[in-house]
């Protein structure tokens, strides 16, 4: 179970799950059967998450408590003879009887989304391999949830979870039109990285043998919106209900060695269900879901999901609901591209017919009076390429402009311009900023000069070198 990741950002121009981009979702894709219009039936990890254990439906008290859910596919395997692995980062539904030392409180969400969450990704996989008797894993991921802060090769950009601009990826950034397309494309790169893990995983049962044989099911909790000038990208709206609804649900059967792909509207709820059915195993309680491969599934033309106060239902007609998502790949992809990652750099700021040029082709950059200071620049003179760490995100502050002004701006990676974009100022606040990301392939090892220039009506003037 991943955190926060809409469906439809995996996908590229053809509506497939992008195999350059994202091949690791493109491997379950090809082996297993793909739900392109599964979607959440809540915004809100504290019942969005249980409800995929357990199948019931989110209500009004609810919370994440055993005590709200007695009975959960950790029961319903358990009682079936399944060993369980559990590991849960905002839950703690599994009971000791069949998770011996399981916490008895729910764990600390925020601390687990400060620190550890890539190793304790990486340690589940390692954990998974033949027995006795047949295993259920239970994996629930922050992931690509915030912070961002890690790449599709697996790196990280930054010691720490704090961003290099604080509050650069809060309310006070919502309104800002470059700084909300930077912060998609962190996001976006960040799914890579789960992506990267899922190819790990994928890596491993194959190693182990058990890839065949396995049931394997992937989905999130909900997805995320990166609307403008809003107060919360999560809550579901009418407006947003084309981003935050949708999520991935691949389900790969036993033995299944051929991908398909199922058009039904499953829902979160229906994972619990569905994994009954594969698996032919009865559930002993009342579920509200229904199997994935059902004929009421095949049925279902409407989409519809309560509000977090339950005080209304937001309901959209699944031809709209399609209509819509569409709309919202088509802009993602004109700003992000499909396929190669260097399309995912190359598409949200000014000027980009500059990108790739050699600085010597543009003339001498002129020194002016704003002046910029990078955050953590002196990363950038010391770049380990083989560490873990790889600082792609430049970010920093511009000192002696004018107030309210905001610039278009270039970043040069040794010699040759590599991205473009504005600089910003947060709500509230009178400084000016500025944050790009440039590919990791750019960057070389030991020391690397990095030129930050503002482009003008009256040429190229130098802001700042890290």
């Amino acid at each position: 179970m991943l955190d926060e990741l809409p469906g439809d950002a995996l996908l590229d121009a053809r509506g497939r799950i992008d195999p350059v981009r994202y091949p690791g979702f493109a491997a379950l894709r090809r082996t297993g059967t793909w739900f392109p219009n599964a979607h959440t039936v809540f915004d809100d990890t504290r019942q969005a998450v249980p409800l995929i254990l357990d199948g019931r439906r989110p209500r009004r008290g609810g919370s994440r408590s055993r005590r709200d859910h007695p009975s959960t596919i950790f029961d319903v395997l358990g009682q079936r003879g399944y060993r369980i692995v559990a590991d849960e980062e905002a839950t703690a539904l599994c009971p000791p009887r069949w998770c011996p030392g399981a916490p008895a409180r729910n764990p600390d969400t925020v601390g687990n989304l400060r620190a550890g969450r890539a190793r304790r990704l990486r340690r589940f996989v390692s954990r998974i391999g033949p027995g006795k008797r047949p295993t259920l894993y239970v994996k629930h991921a922050l992931l690509p949830h915030v912070p961002y802060m890690f790449l599709p090769s697996g790196r990280r950009t930054r010691n720490g979870v704090r961003d290099p601009i604080p509050g650069m990826n809060s309310v006070r950034s919502y309104g800002d039109p470059f700084l909300t397309r930077h912060n998609e494309q962190r996001f976006l790169l960040q799914v890579g990285f789960v992506d990267h893990v899922i190819g790990l995983l994928i890596q491993r049962l194959r190693r182990l043998r058990m890839f065949d044989r396995a049931l394997i099911v992937v989905t999130a909790d909900h997805g995320e919106s990166f609307e403008l000038g809003v107060r919360d990208r999560r809550l579901i709206t009418s407006g947003n209900i084309d981003e935050v609804a949708p999520v991935p649900l691949f389900v790969k059967a036993p033995h299944q060695r051929s991908g398909r792909v199922n058009r039904a509207y499953a829902r979160t709820l229906d994972v619990l269900p569905t994994i009954a059915d594969v698996l032919n195993l009865p559930i002993p309680y009342h579920v509200d879901g229904r199997s994935a491969f059902s004929g009421v599934t095949r049925r279902r033309r409407t989409v519809r999901i309560p509000t977090r106060d339950f005080r209304r239902t937001v309901v959209i007609s699944g031809r709209a609901w399609e209509r819509r998502r569409r709309a919202v790949v088509r802009r993602r992809l004109s700003r992000y591209g499909s396929g190669d990652l260097l399309g995912l750099y190359r598409g949200i700021g000014p000027h980009r017919r500059l990108i790739g040029r050699p600085l010597t082709e543009l003339g001498p950059a002129g020194q002016g009076k704003v002046r910029a200071r990078f955050a953590f620049g002196r990363r950038l003179r010391s770049v380990h390429r083989r560490s873990d760490l790889v600082p792609t995100q430049v970010a920093g502050t511009l000192y002696g402009g004018r107030r309210g002004v905001r610039r278009d701006l270039v970043l040069s990676v040794n010699g040759r311009i590599e991205v473009t974009g504005r600089s910003w100022r947060l709500r509230g606040s009178r400084a000016e900023r500025f944050a790009l990301n440039v590919p990791e392939t750019v960057l070389l090892e030991g020391r690397n000069d990095v030129r930050l220039i503002e482009v003008g009506g009256d040429g190229l003037r130098l802001l700042g070198r890290a």
